[in-house]
């Protein structure tokens, strides 16, 4: 896929949701954590891939994307505190089920 279509494709995305959405408040925490293959081994899309397949590991999940760099940023602590995963299966359901509507938009 050319690098200018993956943008296309991810703009259109982002501009179908907003940081109060629980998929907002995921994509709020991917921008604000740098993954560092380096340290945890994992890439970006490794990890992507990741919770999409098992997405009942999401606590876990995060924990290593935060600490996949080695260091530990307010904007990553903010992201993680708007996330409200008393219910890590709740979450993630919402996450899927706005993801269920992005698909009936085109995207």
């Amino acid at each position: 896929m050319k690098k200018e279509q993956l943008l296309t494709q991810t703009m259109a995305f982002l501009l179908c949701t907003t940081p109060e959405t629980t998929l907002g408040k995921l994509l709020q925490l991917c921008l604000a954590s740098k993954v560092d293959a380096k340290n945890s081994g994992k890439g970006p899309l490794q990890f992507a891939e990741e919770l999409l397949r098992h997405p009942e590991t999401i606590s876990s999940w995060i924990s290593e994307v935060v600490d996949s760099d080695d260091r530990y940023s307010v904007e990553e602590m903010v992201a993680l505190s708007e996330m409200n995963l008393k219910d890590p299966e709740k979450f993630m359901k919402e996450l899927l089920d706005e993801m269920t509507v992005l698909d009936t938009q085109g995207l």
